[in-house]
């Protein structure tokens, strides 16, 4: 057995490293001038850490059809305008990487990305990986208003169904196998002690046995629910398609003039809600100082609308403040992080526990957490960060961008030369396919 186990990793070694020359993530952060040429478009060559995945070819229903009926996918909205471009949304301008995305559409730009990944395999055999390129968030809100279960819960009895009967997921059970979700764990984790649709507005997907053995990839993981849920970034407003718009957008936010300590980009909650607390102390105490910069959303449904405001008001400040909402985890923080702003934390919940695949592993180096006893006094905690520290620590949240970044789909990995969101995860995801592989040899 051991000696199939080394002649197994031997030769993935050997295949990755001699057919897929490894492209360095090490960034170039001199300033871009436009009037500079740009890079030669090479042959893409998958990066080596990423093992060959398959897309599964699903019945258009469990992802293109829902699309089609955009208009109707959410009770508070029409999502048209925001499944545009792959999920990206609409452009701010044409000539531009910036859109106007929407913090729930994960799932449909990870699918776009790995369309054209090069790691992506047609040869169903030669694939390590498996990836089900179902648009969960899509579903879940289109059904989240419907009080019968049972037809709340038929596509995603539906998707397993299809999935399981598959001899490659048949193989391990579905352990080489990954799902995205640009919703939270909890929208598919209807507790089963809930017999009518009226009191919770969440699915059943994730309690299905036929998943419990398959990656997912999720904007808000369930921490105590198994191993297998694995936070991703919410997407956020930048889609890079070459790296010198990646160094040009570290070189802004870097020289960004900081005018203010900390700002608060976000809403209050109503008093009895979970989040009540935090949301009542950061605002009342932005609205006694000066050294704050609040931005305050009186509407949800357009809080995501404003770029402008929104990463305007975080380059203005050194701390980013990130209480909880409605859920532990916000989109926010990866605003923040796109402009170059430190977060600010009142929970290990909003981050530590859910983007370890993404985040540093010592949590000084890139934000702060405000325990319970600091909550009132806020202003006081920052003030006492050295500057030096302070620099420092926004330093390594500007390299961070590219990581949490969302690469444009049409994006060239020659030509970006760095690891987006998509790959990180991808890597992720290869150590635990050639751990499942091995222990089967």
């Amino acid at each position: 057995m051991y000696v199939k186990v080394l002649v197994f990793c031997i030769f993935f070694s050997v295949a990755t490293y001699s057919i897929f020359p490894y492209y360095t993530s090490d960034l170039d952060l001199s300033p871009y001038s436009g009037t500079q040429k740009a890079p030669e478009i090479q042959s893409i060559q998958c990066d080596p850490d990423i093992a060959p995945f398959y897309i599964y070819d699903l019945p258009e229903r469990f992802n293109e059809a829902l699309l089609s009926n955009c208009s109707n996918l959410d009770p508070w909205r029409d999502m048209c305008p925001y499944v545009e471009n792959n999920g990206m949304g609409q452009p701010f301008n044409e000539s531009s990487s910036w859109y106007n995305t929407f913090q729930f559409t994960a799932d449909l730009i990870f699918h776009a990305r790995a369309i054209n990944h090069p790691c992506r395999t047609h040869d169903r055999s030669s694939a390590l990986m498996f990836y089900i390129p179902f648009y969960a968030s899509l579903y879940a809100s289109s059904v989240s208003n419907e009080n019968n279960l049972t037809r709340r819960d038929a596509m995603a009895v539906d998707l397993v169904d299809h999935i399981s009967k598959i001899p490659s997921f048949q193989r391990f059970g579905g352990e080489d196998h990954f799902l995205v979700s640009g919703l939270m764990a909890w929208d598919f984790l209807r507790s089963p002690d809930l017999k009518d649709g009226k009191s919770s507005r969440s699915n059943n997907l994730l309690n299905l046995p036929q998943l419990s053995n398959i990656s997912i990839l999720i904007i808000e993981r369930f921490p105590y629910h198994g191993d297998n849920h694995f936070g991703i970034p919410y997407p956020s407003y930048f889609h890079p398609q070459v790296k010198a718009e990646i160094t040009t957008w570290q070189e802004e936010v870097r020289h960004s003039k900081r005018t203010h300590l900390f700002s608060f980009v976000g809403g209050a909650r109503h008093k009895g809600h979970g989040a009540e607390k935090y949301r009542s102390a950061v605002i009342s105490q932005c609205n006694s100082t000066d050294s704050c910069l609040l931005v305050l959303c009186k509407y949800w449904t357009s809080a995501w609308d404003a770029a402008d405001e929104i990463l305007g008001a975080m380059k203005q400040a050194h701390f980013c403040l990130q209480p909880p909402g409605d859920t532990s985890t916000r989109r926010s923080i990866f605003d923040s992080i796109l402009a170059g702003c430190v977060p600010v934390f009142f929970t290990e919940l909003t981050a530590y526990s859910q983007y370890t695949w993404y985040i540093p592993e010592r949590r000084e180096d890139w934000s702060v957490l405000i325990g319970p006893d600091q909550l009132d006094r806020i202003e006081d905690v920052l003030s006492q960060i050295p500057e030096k520290e302070v620099k420092q620590m926004r330093e390594v949240v500007i390299r961070m961008i590219p990581q949490v970044t969302y690469m444009h789909p049409k994006a060239n990995s020659n030509e970006v030369n760095f690891r987006d969101a998509v790959d990180v995860a991808l890597v992720e995801l290869t150590k635990r396919a050639l751990r499942i592989n091995t222990n089967s040899v």
